[in-house]
Formats: C-alpha cells, sequence, structure tokens
C-alpha cells in the first residue's frame, strides 16, 4: 500500500515524536499545526512541511492521514471545529492517540466521509523519542483507517492490536500502573532506603538494574514464575523484620503491606497455599 501523506495536529509530545519518526522512515508530512507559535527551529528542520498556528480552515491541507495529537481533554473541541471547517473527507482518515477515548469521539469527521480510528502507543513518549521500534499500538475504529495504521506500524517496526471501545480505558489505566506508577515504586525505593541512610542516587543505582531484570524475567517467564523474594519463598521472619524496621514510617509500611498482600497472592498461584504463607497474610492484613 502506498504511503499516506500525512498532517499532525498538536505539537506535544507525541505529535512532535510523530513528526520526527514518521519524516525519518520515509513518511511525508505535508502539514503541521499547533494552537500556540511554533518553534522557528522545528520549522527550519522541516522545510518541506508546511506549519501553522492554529487549525486549518478547510480540508485542503490535510493528507490523506490526520493525526490529531492534542490533549485529551481537547479532542472533543478541535474535531468538532475542524469538521465544521471541511466539505469532504472521503478518501482520508483521522485518528486520535489517546489512550483513554474511543474512536466514537471523532465522528464529526465521519460525517464528512472520514474513516476514524484510535491509535496510541504504550509507550513513554517524550519530544526526543526517536524510533517506535518494538511499540505496541492499541487501535480501534474503522478498516480504512486501521488499514494504513497496520501498515505504518510495520513500516516502524512496531505492532499493533485491536481492542474493543470499552476497553480503552481500561487498558490505558493498566498502562498508567505499568508506566506512572513503577516510578512511583522507584520514589517508594529512594525513601525506604533513605530510613537506613542511602543516598537517593545510590538506592536508584542499585535497585535500577534489578528492576529490569525483574521487568525481563516478567517477559519472558510471565507474572507468576517471575515472583521472587522472602514472600514467593514463604520467609516470615525476614517480611516481620520488614515490618518492624518500618513502623517508625507509618504510609511505607502502609504500601509495603498493600503490594505485600498482592503478592501472597501470585505467591499462592505459584507454590500453593502454605501455614507459612497464611501467616505472612495475617501480619500484613
Amino acid at each position: 500500500m502506498k504511503k499516506p501523506r500525512i498532517t499532525i495536529i498538536g505539537l506535544g509530545s507525541v505529535g512532535t515524536a510523530l513528526l520526527n519518526v514518521l519524516t525519518k522512515s520515509g513518511y511525508e508530512v505535508i502539514s503541521v499545526f499547533n494552537r500556540s507559535e511554533i518553534d522557528p527551529e522545528l520549522i527550519r528542520n522541516f522545510p518541506d512541511t508546511y506549519f501553522s498556528k492554529g487549525l486549518p480552515n478547510n480540508e485542503n491541507k490535510l493528507g490523506e492521514l490526520t493525526f490529531l495529537t492534542v490533549s485529551d481533554d481537547a479532542i472533543d473541541s478541535v474535531a468538532t471545529q475542524l469538521s465544521e471547517r471541511c466539505t469532504d473527507l472521503e478518501d482520508k482518515s483521522v485518528v486520535h492517540c489517546s489512550g483513554v477515548h474511543a474512536s466514537k469521539i471523532l465522528s464529526p469527521f465521519s460525517k464528512k466521509g472520514a474513516s476514524i480510528a484510535s491509535f496510541h502507543p504504550m509507550k513513554a513518549i517524550t519530544p526526543k523519542t526517536s524510533s517506535f521500534e518494538n511499540t505496541w499500538f492499541d487501535v480501534e475504529g474503522d478498516g480504512a483507517a486501521i488499514r494504513w495504521l497496520e501498515d505504518l506500524a510495520d513500516s516502524l517496526n512496531a505492532h499493533v492490536f485491536e481492542v474493543e471501545p470499552k476497553a480503552k480505558p481500561l487498558l490505558h489505566a493498566s498502562a498508567v500502573v505499568a508506566s506512572n506508577y513503577l516510578v512511583v515504586l522507584a520514589e517508594l525505593v529512594t525513601k525506604i532506603s533513605a530510613l537506613g541512610g542511602v543516598p537517593e542516587d545510590t538506592a536508584l543505582k542499585a535497585i535500577t538494574p534489578l528492576m529490569e531484570n525483574t521487568l525481563r524475567n516478567v517477559k519472558e517467564l510471565g507474572v507468576t514464575e517471575a515472583l521472587t523474594g522472602p514472600i514467593a519463598r514463604g520467609d516470615l521472619k525476614t517480611v516481620k523484620q520488614h515490618v518492624e524496621s518500618l513502623k517508625n514510617a507509618p504510609e511505607l509500611l502502609s504500601l509495603y503491606k498493600t503490594l505485600g498482600i498482592e503478592a501472597v497472592k501470585i505467591a499462592v498461584r505459584k507454590n500453593g497455599e502454605t501455614d507459612s504463607l497464611e501467616e505472612i497474610r495475617k501480619l500484613l492484613s
């Protein structure tokens, strides 16, 4: 399938990353629109792309595939405003990259003949993101738009999987846990280590390789088999010592106990119910 010409509306982290990656991958990004002034250096770096502040006045500046990469809260109003300026969007697709919204939020474009879809990257993206290799995108929407996106992902050495609209907010919540809450866990690591006088930078240098190794184990072995440590072994005395050492930091102890209870559930799946796991459950409860 011939590569579509691309339009990007919204130069946040995702929009800027798409501009960089798609151009580098041989896509013709014909136009970029942004609600605020565009960095002149960015314009100089992409001399073949038309840049403009605000929204297009009509469909003439839109490529075959338009990415609406504005904030989640702005998608509805931008879709309404832009669609009202367009007359005929046949043979065009409009896509948003929100994790929580389904493609139906783009229905104003459907009324003008466009196919619509959502295309959400399961990746922590910054404006410096230079590749989507091995990134997974959840997609849903019209077949014509999804075919464009499948081909696009394939050309970027990325992957797509189709989801039902109702799965979008749940999948996004899981992505928040996987990405944002991993940062929260790193913060928890530094706070607990600090109680023992270990500096934050030292704790992170020591612990992040362990976190990375655990993520590899989760990927290769699955959640249940990846669980190691005192709860997986049923080491009641070790867990008691942890609880005792955290008694003067009630907020940290509460988090440790809450996460520990979930670890007990995994340990039971892995090794079956044991007396030691029951005692650990009681201790953490």
